[in-house]
């Protein structure tokens, strides 16, 4: 089963193909039970971002994928830099509820530091995409 994460009033489901669990009820899902586990644009708006990924990793079968994806702040400070984004754009990026920000660095270490092969790195118009696989036990 595939499952995308939202949070409501901030992010609500989108994506199709996907079983839609609301980002507090992650606790409640079965371990080692997900194909593929949708993380798109959460990671910044929870309190404890390291027990919240410990959480998805466990909820991953093996074999199974992860996806993180959202605001990588230094391709925003790149932009600052460049003036290539506008003041109102910054505003909605860093201070819409968001509890911290993130880095397709800082992902990539989390999850292997987890045990999870990172499979595809990429960044795209301030945007970051981690897709991590669980191993197998004999891999």
């Amino acid at each position: 089963m595939k499952i995308a994460l939202y949070l409501p009033e901030v992010f609500e489901p989108q994506e199709d193909g996907y079983n839609q669990v609301d980002i507090s009820n992650i606790g409640d899902l079965d371990d080692a039970a997900y194909e593929e586990i949708l993380v798109s644009d959460n990671l910044d708006f929870v309190d404890n971002r390291d027990e919240f990924t410990d959480e998805i990793v466990k909820k991953i079968r093996y074999g199974g994928r992860v996806v993180f994806s959202g605001v990588d702040i230094f391709e925003v400070a790149r932009g600052i830099i460049a003036r290539n984004i506008q003041a109102q754009d910054i505003n909605q990026i860093l201070y819409l509820r968001r509890c911290s920000v993130s880095n397709v660095f800082d992902i990539c270490n989390k999850l292997s530091s987890l045990g999870l092969n990172i499979v595809n790195k990429r960044i795209n118009n301030y945007r970051y995409t981690v897709i991590a696989e669980r191993p197998s036990p004999n891999a």
